[in-house]
């Protein structure tokens, strides 16, 4: 089946799971379609019927705008990955909104908390941290009583002296976080927050020069070593895994290399 045929099927597929009264449309004994009939959905939409009609039978030469898409998937009462799919079957990528994130499943907290004295994170697809355990925040400082900006990972390599002073490579770090911001956005490319982020950090040199370089990376695992004003020097294993609570949000977890970095963490987190 092709992509076009694919795509009219799927949309057949969610029109006859909808009911009339969902949308208020009057409803008599007459009625036999199961549904609803492609033209009321050619009307909630605000397209042609022949348009439509065109789109549900798959033809070859129907390329739908962003504009009918979003329209078709609010109309279809679309979840994110049916949104999602509905983008990717005309090689499109879906637009992206850019409502924050600001809790977590009770059962990923309580993951997260189990995790201690390694250090546990959620980050979102803005890169900012929407979730952590006691080890996360007795390292990096206070994420619950910073904001949204100020828990960002990218906005606070540059702006925070504690960040720049704990990190032993700064610059590796700096950098890498620079890259994957740019591979970021050709994902979510019509997201404010990351573009607004982007125009305030050009006024930073090193930010400027990264940026310009056009280097893309993803989420490499590794090491790294960390100057706490407390404890002392923290060296630490990072892993990065995938949730499928949050669209576009990972776990980071960083465990302790050796026993003298568990024992540091273990007293942090008492």
């Amino acid at each position: 089946m092709t992509k076009s045929k694919e795509l009219g099927y799927f949309i057949k597929m969610k029109r006859l799971t909808l009911c009339p009264e969902q949308f208020k449309i009057p409803v008599d004994s007459r009625r036999r379609v199961k549904g609803l009939r492609r033209e009321e959905v050619a009307d909630l939409a605000g397209v042609s019927v022949d348009w439509y009609v065109r789109i549900e039978q798959g033809r070859e030469n129907v390329n739908p705008s962003d504009a009918v898409l979003n329209s078709l998937a609010k109309v279809l009462q679309l979840n994110f990955e049916e949104k999602e799919y509905l983008f990717h079957l005309v090689d499109k990528i879906p637009p992206m909104d850019d409502e924050p994130y600001v809790t977590v499943s009770e059962t990923l907290q309580k993951f997260l908390d189990s995790q201690n004295p390694s250090l546990a994170y959620v980050m979102d697809r803005n890169f900012t941290v929407i979730a952590w355990n006691k080890a996360a925040t007795r390292v990096y400082g206070g994420y619950e009583n910073a904001n949204e900006k100020e828990r960002n990972l990218v906005w606070r390599v540059f702006h925070d002296p504690y960040i720049k002073e704990i990190l032993d490579d700064w610059e590796g770090y700096a950098k890498l976080r620079v890259e994957q911001l740019r591979t970021k956005l050709s994902i979510y490319q019509n997201n404010s927050f990351m573009v607004d982020m982007i125009n305030d950090l050009q006024n930073d040199k090193f930010f400027k020069h990264w940026w310009n370089s056009a280097e893309v990376v993803g989420t490499p695992e590794g090491q790294k070593l960390l100057h706490h004003p407390t404890v002392g020097d923290l060296y630490l294993s990072h892993i990065t895994l995938e949730t499928t609570e949050i669209k576009g949000a990972y776990v980071m977890i960083q465990m302790p290399v050796d026993e003298s970095t568990k024992n540091k963490l273990q007293q942090l987190t008492l």
